[in-house]
């Protein structure tokens, strides 16, 4: 077979046939407006190398931001997404590189993540989100609440050595996650964490998130996620979330209490409270397609990262990924696009 140079129409010519294929990433570039994160992600990385001094200058924050969003699209480690990249077409016009770029290792891209920390994936969460809603997605027919269980790989190895043991080595130490902890559910143990979400009912956004370990009771974060602004929009959650106090705050800010009724030792419910619960249930269901979408794309994988801090970074950035997936959807039904 013989070979030849390949020229910048060999590439326009990739690149509509990428396009005729669907490319994702093509549309992903064409609806968001990626400059709105620069102003928190270049903060957080704080005053730029002096490269006077020796060293290579950052990559621009964007770009490394852009990879972390790919790295989650298509559920990739941080060596795979480096490889990635190196290697298809598609993933370096989504970052507006070629072929003769130099693409970030996979600890640049770790550093990078780390930055995240301290509040900015909140920052960029908040960002997109105003931006969704700007796009005439705004959170109508009320909210609902729930939280899923984000498992990370068990360790039979305890974080602080016992007594008589020898101390852990640095190495030893960032694999042991302090935070995460086991929890029950449905007769099945669970280590790791959870993701408390608020999402909306008519577009399936989700609007807040939180981060806890496994064990913390899913009402316990009502207060963080729920959207007060809604006043005469009902507000769904499932019987974890009914008490006298959620019924109390429903109140107080005008929300509909459409949490669902649970039976009680010697109280079963009464036929007009299982009707409710039907009906709510209904509605109900939507947000846990929302946990649905992100387990089939995740393809099942744990998290892998210690520490609180570490994981609401990792499962902000699923969050995020989620709804950029979403805003994609919501763009092809506008457009008619199956």
């Amino acid at each position: 077979m013989s070979h030849r140079t390949l020229g910048l129409f060999d590439q326009d010519t990739r690149h509509r046939k990428l396009e005729a294929l669907g490319d994702p990433l093509v549309m992903l570039n064409q609806i968001v407006m990626w400059s709105m994160f620069r102003e928190p992600l270049e903060a957080a990385r704080g005053v730029q190398r002096d490269t006077r001094k020796g060293g290579r200058p950052f990559h621009d924050a964007i770009f490394m931001f852009k990879i972390l969003v790919l790295r989650e699209l298509y559920a990739l480690s941080d060596e795979q997404v480096e490889f990635q990249i190196a290697d298809r077409l598609s993933f370096q016009r989504f970052l507006g590189i070629g072929i003769e770029h130099t693409v970030p290792d996979y600890s640049t891209v770790w550093r990078f993540r780390e930055m995240l920390k301290g509040g900015v994936i909140e920052d960029l969460f908040e960002r997109l989100g105003t931006y969704i809603d700007l796009a005439g997605f705004e959170a109508r027919k009320g909210q609902m609440l729930d939280a899923s269980l984000v498992q990370k790989p068990k360790t039979r190895q305890p974080v602080v050595p016992k007594d008589g043991d020898p101390p852990l080595t640095p190495m030893q130490a960032a694999h042991r996650d302090g935070d995460a902890n086991w929890t029950q559910k449905h007769g099945q143990n669970y280590f790791g964490y959870k993701n408390h979400i608020n999402a909306d009912v008519k577009h399936g956004f989700i609007r807040a998130f939180a981060v806890t370990p496994a064990a913390v009771h899913d009402s316990q974060r009502i207060e963080v996620l729920q959207d007060t602004t809604q006043r005469g929009r009902p507000f769904y959650g499932d019987s974890a979330y009914r008490s006298a106090k959620t019924a109390q705050r429903c109140k107080k800010y005008g929300l509909k209490d459409r949490t669902m009724y649970k039976a009680q030792r010697n109280r079963p419910l009464t036929r007009q409270q299982e009707k409710w619960n039907t009906s709510r249930a209904k509605v109900r269901a939507r947000v846990e397609h929302v946990f649905a979408r992100i387990t089939l794309f995740r393809q099942g994988k744990p998290l892998r990262c210690a520490g609180l801090a570490r994981a609401t970074v990792c499962i902000g950035l699923i969050n995020f990924v989620h709804n950029l997936r979403r805003l994609m959807t919501m763009r092809r039904i506008a457009l008619g696009i199956r």
